[in-house]
């Protein structure tokens, strides 16, 4: 065996100090060495002679390489079947699905060498200030939307609404087809039935939360400000909404919506899911996954989650709900029908007055006078109802 030059230089500084021309202390310097490790090389020099500089491990192979045949199999693997998988993700994917297990680091330098890039690219960072999380579970939900080719083209096009703790990380979520107020609503329904009415929500600007009107006449003279139907129904329940004025300022869902992104939609990938229900299954599963893997442990062990109404209550404040003034005739006008009120035996005329008008997620249309439901349509009869609507001029002019 030969000697390189670094080994002839490793062997003249060494023989520097058997001779005592140097120390230790200046041949690990010149080394780049330990006075340990110096002091085990002059033992071996001393012992072995000139072949004492050269390391044991030289022209052995590694005991923690690969195998060449494993890493082949995860390359086709990888093109055939995993591409656009970030390094870690893959990892798992690869053990649980293929039953190959190989080191996070040695998977990435294998994919870069092959010419596989990194899934995402990482941006400067820049300076902001953290947000200490909430103190208990339930103090504040942030909400958002995510819009995605969740299917990645085998399905319609699906919109992921979702909530997440701020004190834990705990996230709930549900495929729907667009961001819509009955979609928030849905997901509220679902929290308030699996765990309870948080405090407060923090949310964006989007109009299902921020009103873009004026207040009305009665809103004024109530000292209240304009309300969506969702900032509605959350005020009566008493949970507070929050806006925030940018995306950063709710990352932790932002991240979350990122990470879904990319995990999520192998995930659905890997399941061949084509339908929304599909969607939904494989969500239950990942959020199961996420919560017990990236939960966090509050600060406060007690819960700040609320009980919720019972159901039929619930019904009518998660629901659409507008005011009416009974006309003379006991009509009121709404969505371009004309209602008749029945006779009521407890009220002998309510002309003049207001009603609550309130469309149900059943489709259920009932109309409300203090507490007493006036007329309540099913939403066959509601069909037969637009069915024999006369059509307006507008309709008259485009027909």
């Amino acid at each position: 065996m030969l000697l390189t030059l670094d080994d002839q230089k490793r062997l003249d500084v060494i023989q520097m100090i058997m001779n005592g021309s140097i120390g230790i202390a200046e041949g690990g310097r010149l080394l780049g060495k330990s006075d340990r490790q110096v002091h085990r090389i002059v033992a071996r020099v001393g012992s072995e002679g000139w072949r004492g500089v050269i390391h044991k491990n030289r022209g052995k192979r590694p005991r923690n390489k690969g195998d060449e045949h494993v890493w082949k199999r995860v390359m086709k693997k990888v093109r055939e079947k995993y591409l656009d998988i970030n390094d870690r993700h893959l990892q798992e994917i690869l053990e649980r699905e293929e039953g190959i297990r190989v080191g996070r680091e040695s998977l990435r330098k294998r994919l870069r060498a092959e010419g596989i890039g990194p899934k995402r690219k990482r941006r400067p960072n820049k300076y902001r200030s953290r947000r200490e999380r909430k103190r208990a579970f339930g103090v504040m939900l942030q909400i958002d939307a995510s819009p995605h080719d969740w299917l990645e083209g085998r399905g319609e096009r699906l919109t992921l609404v979702g909530a997440k703790d701020d004190a834990t990380g705990y996230c709930w979520g549900r495929f729907v087809r667009s961001e819509t107020t009955w979609a928030y609503m849905g997901l509220m329904r679902e929290i308030f039935h699996k765990t309870g009415m948080p405090m407060s929500l923090y949310s964006d600007k989007h109009s299902i939360f921020d009103a873009r009107r004026e207040a009305t006449i009665l809103e004024q003279l109530s000292g209240n400000k304009a309300m969506t139907q969702f900032g509605r129904a959350m005020d009566e329940l008493g949970i507070r909404i929050i806006k925030a004025n940018s995306a950063q300022a709710k990352g932790r869902i932002e991240r979350h919506w990122g990470i879904s992104q990319d995990r999520l939609v192998v995930e659905l990938r890997l399941a061949g899911a084509r339908k929304i229900e599909q969607a939904n299954q494989v969500l239950d599963r990942f959020l199961v996954d996420y919560n017990r893997r990236f939960r966090v442990k509050p600060m406060d062990a007690e819960w700040a989650f609320r009980r919720a109404p019972r159901a039929n209550e619930l019904d009518r404040i998660l629901c659409l709900k507008e005011n009416r003034t009974v006309n003379n005739d006991h009509t009121i006008s709404y969505e371009g029908l004309i209602l008749q009120l029945p006779r009521s035996a407890k009220h002998a005329s309510i002309a003049g007055r207001r009603v609550e008008v309130l469309e149900l997620r059943s489709g259920v249309l009932e109309v409300i006078y203090k507490g007493q439901i006036l007329l309540r349509l099913t939403p066959g009869r509601l069909r037969e109802l637009i069915a024999k609507r006369p059509p307006s001029d507008k309709e008259d002019q485009a027909a």
